[in-house]
């Protein structure tokens, strides 16, 4: 285990249902295993019900709405996939008020597989390179950004990192790659 997240708050932003659970889960502890800090946040109180694939799974508690999450109180954010989460996300003002603020101060960004959806809403692809579920391709490609099919795209050219990824085969790499990415970005805040 190691401590390069170490004072480092990281929200996972999620719809209330339909979140891939592996999606969540893995990128969870791997925020734990490096030191940091993870809190769920979602449209709505209360709990959030994940999917194994199409099927219903467990229900985690939200520790704040989308309403009181302030770019202020984060220092990175994750956005797991799953097909009905984003989909959901995308419609709530505050998510995409939160991930636009997030993006404005700087602060680094993770999504895999459906979870770029929620950053076309707020405009936050266009000109970077990223790597989604292929079916969201033309969706991210419209939106103006470059996709690519690796299993994580860390993307520099903006006003933050973005690190992207396809699928849950690829949570091994995608975890190192926005832990890395995250860890950078706390060292150059505190230089």
């Amino acid at each position: 285990m190691t401590k390069d997240l170490e004072h480092t708050k990281i929200a996972f932003v999620v719809a209330n249902e339909g979140i891939e659970e592996i999606e969540l889960l893995e990128p969870w502890q791997a925020v734990i295993n490096a030191g940091g800090h993870p809190e769920l946040v979602a449209p709505n109180g209360g709990l959030v019900e994940t999917m194994r694939h199409l099927d219903r799974a467990d229900r985690f508690p939200v520790d704040r709405t989308t309403e009181e999450a302030h770019a202020s109180d984060f220092d990175a954010v994750i956005l797991p996939g799953g097909v009905a989460n984003p989909d959901q996300l995308r419609q709530d003002a505050a998510a995409v008020d939160f991930l636009m603020a997030m993006f404005e101060a700087g602060k680094p960004v993770a999504a895999i597989c459906h979870g770029p959806w929620t950053l076309i809403e707020g405009d936050l692809v266009c000109g970077r390179t990223v790597t989604s579920w292929p079916s969201l391709q033309t969706d991210l490609r419209n939106a103006g950004a470059t996709w690519v099919d690796r299993e994580v795209a860390v993307c520099h050219d903006g006003i933050n990192t973005l690190v992207t990824s396809r699928k849950p085969d690829d949570l091994q790499a995608f975890c190192a790659a926005f832990t890395h990415a995250f860890a950078q970005a706390k060292a150059g805040a505190a230089a």
